[in-house]
Parts: C-alpha cells; sequence; structure tokens
C-alpha cells in the first residue's frame, strides 16, 4: 500500500468549502485530492484564496484554450455589455452573432454550404446533432462507441459509453442506441494488434477490425443500417482516456455513413478549436463530417456551444426534409456577449495558438516518451497537440491496471498522483480508468511544460519508490 495523506486546505478555505456543500447539489465529482478554492486566475495560472499558485494543465477540463481572462477577451466582453447584452437570437437578428456564425463556416472542415445552431453546453450540442439527424433521416437507430462520452443529458447518457455511474438508475433512456468498440489499440477488445488488424477494406478503404464489428456484426445481424439515422464519435476519445485512434478509422467511418446515407457527426467538443494543434482533430486525417460539435474552448470560459452542419440537413430552404422552424430553440444560444467572446476566442487562437499547441505539445510528448523509459508504471504515451494521456499500469508486459484502492484510505493510483501533483502546485486530471490527461490552456510556454514535466516526474518517482 502507498503510504498517501490527501492534501490539507486551510480554515479559510474549508470555510468556503463548508457553505458550498450547505447550497450545491451533490453530484459534483469534487475530490480530496484536488481541493482547490478559487481566487483568481490568468493565464495558465491559477492562484486560490491563499494566495498559492498553481500551473493549469486542465484549463477547466479543455475550456480555457486561451488562457484565464485574456486581455483580448475581456475587453471584447465589456465592449459589447456596453452595447448589448440579451436578446433572443432566435427570434431576432444581431451581427455578432451572424459574425461567429460566419467565422465557424468558414474553419470547419468541408467544402460545402453550412448552418450553424448555438447552445449553451456540449451537451445541448448534442441534443440538437441527435434531432437533426433522426428528423432528417426519419430513421430510428443510432451508433456512438464504448468509452465515448456525449455530455449527461438524456441523449448524452444514452451516446455515451463511459462509466456506469453516469446512466445508472436513469432508465429508460432513449431507445435503439448501439455502442460498438472504439479503436483503444493499446488495450483492443479483440486482441488484435495494429496495423496487423487490417484484415480487408470496405468500398475500397482499409477497415481496422473493430469497424468491421459494425458492418460484419451490428449491421448483418442485430440492424439494417438504412434504419440507422446517425454514427457519433469523438475523433478523439475525452473521457474514455485521450485516445487517438488509427488513421484508418474516420475514413473508413465516413465511407460506411456515404454507404447507407447516414449522418456521421464528431463530437469535437473536447479536442476541437485548435488544441490538437489543428483547428478541429479530423483535419489530421482530412475527412469531413455531415455534423461537428464544438463547446468547450469556443468563448474562452463562457457558457457555449455550436452545432454546424451541412445546410441540407438544417435548412428547410435548401432540402425540405429539414427541420422546420419551432422544431428547435434555445433562448440563450447565440447570446451576443458570448458570441463576442467566441469571436475575439477564435481570432486568438488562429493569431497565435494553433502552432503553439502542435510546437509544445510535440515537445511534451517527446518529454513524456522519454520519461516512459525511466517510469515502469507509464504504460503508454499518446494524443495530439495539447491533448495528451499517460496511461498508467501496474505491469507494463501485461497491461495490467492497479488495484481500485492502493491506499488504506481507498484512494486510486490516478487520484494519488494528481493529488501528490495539486500538493506541488500541478493541476492535472485523470481520464478513463487509470490515464492522466494533460489538457493545458493553449497558450502555455517551454517553461510552463517543464515546470509541469518536473512536476509529474517527482510524483512518479516517489510513487514508484513507495510502490518498490
Amino acid at each position: 500500500m502507498i503510504e498517501y495523506k490527501s492534501p490539507k486546505i486551510s480554515k479559510r478555505a474549508k470555510e468556503i468549502v463548508e457553505r458550498d456543500k450547505k447550497v450545491m447539489f451533490g453530484a459534483h465529482t469534487r475530490t480530496d485530492e484536488i481541493p482547490l478554492v478559487v481566487d483568481h486566475a490568468k493565464g495558465a495560472r491559477v492562484t486560490d484564496v491563499d494566495g498559492k499558485d498553481f500551473l493549469d494543465f486542465g484549463a477547466g477540463f479543455a475550456v480555457v484554450g486561451t488562457g484565464h481572462c485574456h486581455p483580448e477577451v475581456i475587453d471584447t466582453i465589456n465592449d459589447q455589455a456596453q452595447k448589448l447584452i440579451h436578446i433572443s437570437g432566435s427570434d431576432f437578428y444581431y451581427t455578432p452573432q451572424i459574425e461567429l456564425a460566419e467565422k465557424l463556416v468558414q474553419i470547419t472542415p468541408g467544402d460545402f454550404e453550412k448552418r450553424v445552431y448555438f447552445g449553451s453546453s456540449g451537451a445541448e450540442a448534442v441534443e440538437a446533432s441527435l434531432k437533426i439527424a433522426r428528423y432528417f433521416t426519419r430513421r430510428p437507430r443510432m451508433i456512438s462507441f464504448l468509452g465515448a462520452f456525449h455530455g449527461r443529458t438524456f441523449a448524452g447518457m444514452t451516446m455515451s459509453g463511459s462509466k456506469r455511474v453516469q446512466r445508472a438508475h436513469f432508465s429508460s433512456l432513449i431507445p435503439e442506441a448501439y455502442h460498438v468498440p472504439y479503436p483503444y489499440c493499446y488495450r483492443c477488445v479483440f486482441g488484435q494488434t495494429y496495423p496487423d488488424c487490417i484484415k480487408h477494406d470496405y468500398k475500397g478503404v482499409p477497415l481496422i477490425h473493430c469497424l468491421s464489428y459494425l458492418t460484419d456484426v451490428i449491421f448483418e445481424r442485430l440492424i439494417d443500417p438504412e434504419d440507422v439515422s446517425l454514427i457519433m464519435v469523438e475523433p478523439i476519445q475525452g473521457e474514455g482516456g485521450y485516445i487517438v485512434p488509427p488513421k484508418e478509422f474516420l475514413p473508413a467511418l465516413r465511407k460506411i455513413a456515404d454507404e447507407h446515407e447516414i449522418t456521421l457527426i464528431f463530437d469535437e467538443i473536447q479536442c476541437g478549436l485548435g488544441r490538437t494543434g489543428r483547428w478541429f482533430a479530423c483535419d489530421h486525417v482530412d475527412i469531413a463530417p455531415d455534423i461537428i460539435l464544438t463547446a468547450k474552448a469556443i468563448a474562452s470560459g463562457l457558457p457555449m456551444s455550436a452545432t454546424i452542419g451541412k445546410a441540407a440537413l438544417m435548412d428547410p430552404e435548401v432540402d425540405s426534409r429539414a427541420w422546420v422552424p419551432g422544431s428547435h430553440g434555445s433562448t440563450f444560444g447565440g447570446n451576443p456577449v458570448i458570441c463576442a467572446a467566441a469571436s475575439a476566442s477564435l481570432r486568438i487562437i488562429e493569431r497565435e495558438l494553433i502552432d503553439n499547441a502542435a510546437h509544445i505539445g510535440d515537445m511534451l510528448k517527446q518529454r513524456l516518451v522519454e520519461m516512459m523509459s525511466r517510469h515502469k508504471i507509464i504504460g503508454e504515451v499518446r494524443g495530439l497537440g495539447l491533448m495528451l494521456g499517460v496511461e498508467i499500469v501496474k505491469d507494463r508486459k501485461t497491461k495490467e491496471f492497479f488495484a481500485p484502492r492502493v491506499t488504506r484510505e481507498g484512494k486510486n493510483i490516478k487520484e494519488v498522483i494528481t493529488g501528490e501533483c495539486f500538493k506541488r502546485g500541478l493541476i492535472l486530471y485523470g481520464a478513463g480508468i487509470s490515464s492522466l490527461r494533460m489538457s493545458p490552456p493553449l497558450m502555455i510556454t517551454k517553461e510552463d511544460a517543464d515546470a509541469a514535466l518536473k512536476i509529474l516526474d517527482e510524483v512518479i518517482t516517489d510513487v514508484e519508490e513507495q510502490l518498490s
């Protein structure tokens, strides 16, 4: 067992935590390992109520891509708030919403006419995309992937396959949703090895084995693909463990969807908007979906999502099968202040941060791979840009997980590592069953990366010494 004590907090911080517990709902996933009571934040630094600074390698779950409180975003918010704070975009017109939609149409993949729907959260974008596809196709069945996370609304839970706690006691969910294995090559559920798992092609496109389960089992034994309205997928799985699929995955999905006129939806809520060193993760393989979802980093921390899709799917003036006025809407979607903040955020990302994410991300990944050679509990390093996962294992050869509890207090290995990092001033989150995720603000410097790596290296060294 590892000797471990959760981080201590000051009397002042504890008083705030106790006030919170008396009024806030109980389904938050806060833990004793990161007992952060925030006062303010700037760039990649977060300062708690006692004045202690932390290097933020979580970015509020990949939300503050431009960094905390970017001055250009703040100025834009202030300027817009002097003019117009709210008037429902579903009923009236204003330029901040139009300008943002024009930019999203420009930067999203696909050389076709598009339309945009704005919401207030990633889960709302998921809901909208399901309604779009179901309305247009008039088909009842849906495909998503094991390990996926698409939100906590009923539609989001239906499409997710991440953790049972997210679905427990909420039955019945939306019917006719089928989950197939995601290409998690490090832990292939079929016991295959990439690229040897490419046994044949599908209509001229290489087909990895886990997708043949969709074509040869699901579509042959369970459901008719002509009854499927949509396939929803994360081009890089986020909550599932920052899993990057083989380059053949998305092209084959595109081919399968086209063959059966299925709407292909890419959930880029976490992996989009510069995080991987491109505008979108799917840009790395040059595949465009029919609908793409974005949220998190779009407005530098203000609540917004965007559902961007083919005009034919979303506009009845283009195709009569598309949803009609009144089929969907949002009171707060496209709020003018948030739209202005989002446009400023996209300008900053385009001007400064996409290249930085690629450059610093490559350096970080290389250093993590070097660290892996020194630390036997690191099983795999994976990711693109500043979306990096580090899988922790008990045995690298067998890929065995650590026991669910590695301390007398019942903490798991992720909690121990993230807790020890927090004690040393680094905010780091877990992901999947046994992975750490690095998703810092896209504006981090080499010095920030060096500081984070130094802390993580020290923590893993200490953990391994106790394990031995």
